[in-house]
């Protein structure tokens, strides 16, 4: 009787444990969270450096970026992307054509910081990660760090609306020291399952 009495407390353990579960999941991930695939195409502008001379008309140039990628949970995703195509220098008027490809991964901020919440049309994310950058003008090729902030807002059932604040940082991509590209991107994402 002992016996039968233990395994019936086991089931019901179990099967409360289960239930629960299954409800914290509903509740926190959207359905199909892992099945999420992602494309995004982006335009905005960026500059060389971030000292007080950059910041002159002269040194703001177009910016392209393209990703595509897998959300692997609520919580993180990892990504390759393609930025491009070319940007000015202070020291010269030429157009520095470049190449930056990268892999990097993306944290969805608001889903670590409250997973229960009921709104999850707008996210906030922190991405980084690294890439291999050329520089046509420069003739040499570097690994690079990108890292930034992107802010998402649901505005179709799988279309986004995101505003990508973010920089590609090296050692001598372009004049011989610690040199940045902070960029500001707008652009649309579209998500999928396959």
């Amino acid at each position: 009787m002992i016996t039968l009495n233990k395994y019936l407390l086991f089931f019901f353990i179990i099967s409360f444990l289960t239930e629960t579960k299954s409800q914290v999941q509903d509740s926190v991930m959207p359905i199909s969270a892992e099945q999420h695939w992602f494309v995004s195409l982006n335009a905005g502008m960026k500059m060389s450096g971030i000292k007080d001379e950059d910041f002159v008309s002269s040194n703001y140039s177009p910016l392209f970026n393209f990703t595509a990628g897998k959300w692997l949970s609520p919580l993180f995703a990892l990504q390759i992307g393609y930025k491009g195509f070319y940007f000015y220098s202070i020291s010269d008027d030429l157009k520095h054509h470049y190449d930056y490809l990268y892999a990097e991964a993306a944290l969805n901020l608001n889903n670590a910081l409250d997973p229960e919440r009921s709104n999850r049309d707008w996210s906030l994310l922190l991405h980084t990660g690294v890439g291999y950058f050329y520089n046509h003008s420069y003739g040499k090729p570097n690994t690079c760090v990108n890292i930034g902030f992107q802010n998402t807002y649901q505005i179709a059932n799988q279309f986004q609306a995101s505003l990508d604040v973010s920089s590609i940082i090296g050692w001598d991509i372009y004049q011989g020291d610690a040199d940045i590209l902070p960029g500001i991107t707008l652009g649309v994402t579209y998500s999928f399952t396959f």
